[in-house]
């Protein structure tokens, strides 16, 4: 099965169109760092020639995705629409917004559904806890899963073989001065979240800030994605906050397994 499955990337790949991959590419060299990019910065950044790397820039202008002084290229809100359409045409993201909606009243604390794309965590849904100022990543960000508790709920679900891959090839950059870097440290604590069901991490990508996370499973038991709850360290103690939330997560997660 692996093997076919395998025979069909590869068949896949004859029809890839490298200028639609590289676009995608083009577009996701603007992040936090790098807000304004120039023709020359784009090139350095996806291995471009200047000269394709302004086609490209120009191209996104051209369809209103990106806007420019001449120099320097931005890009626009219109580039939003690409994660929402993938919003709209998702059943699972949709569907499980209400289960959000109950857990976090329940909870009164904001919650997210994530899944896991590459070594990275991304998070698809969320609702925002009652207050002014609520903890949390908005829908679409991405984070080196290592760094997130449902990033660590995700990877601790991979077979072994790509458990030990991911170790093998992941650098561990420390965001914060907690951030586990160890990665015989990581490992076991991937085991234990295995074993354990549930994964309560602290301080990892933002010092202050407290997960708590469930995987979601299908009820062929295939791992599809994790919900989470985001929190102040402040707000309570680490086992009081696993005492509150852990049981309301899985008994959601066990809800959104039957409806999968």
């Amino acid at each position: 099965m692996r093997k076919q499955a395998l025979q069909d990337v590869e068949v896949a790949k004859r029809d890839v169109i490298e200028g639609l991959v590289k676009g995608l590419e083009v577009i996701r060299a603007f992040s936090d760092e790098s807000v304004r990019l120039s023709a020359s910065e784009l090139s350095d950044k996806v291995g471009l020639t200047r000269s394709a790397a302004r086609r490209y820039l120009l191209t996104l202008v051209h369809v209103g995705m990106a806007q420019t002084d001449g120099h320097q290229f931005w890009l626009t809100p219109k580039v939003l629409s690409l994660g929402h359409s993938y919003l709209d045409s998702a059943r699972l993201p949709r569907a499980i917004v209400p289960f959000l909606q109950r857990l976090t009243t329940q909870l009164q604390e904001s919650t997210n559904y994530s899944v896991l794309e590459g070594d990275d965590v991304v998070y698809v849904s969320r609702v925002n806890a009652p207050r002014l100022l609520a903890p949390g990543f908005d829908p679409g960000t991405r984070l080196p899963a290592y760094t997130s508790t449902a990033g660590r709920v995700l990877l601790s679900g991979l077979p072994e073989e790509e458990l030990h891959a991911y170790l093998e090839r992941v650098e561990l950059v420390a965001y914060t001065h907690m951030t586990v870097t160890d990665k015989n440290a990581l490992r076991r604590e991937l085991l234990t979240i295995r074993q354990d069901g549930f994964a309560v991490t602290e301080n990892q990508y933002e010092v202050g800030m407290r997960g708590i996370s469930v995987p979601i499973k299908s009820r062929r038991g295939e791992l599809v994605g994790a919900l989470s709850v985001s929190m102040s360290i402040a707000s309570c103690s680490r086992a009081e906050a696993a005492a509150r939330c852990v049981p309301a997560l899985q008994a959601t997660a066990n809800t959104v397994m039957l409806w999968i």
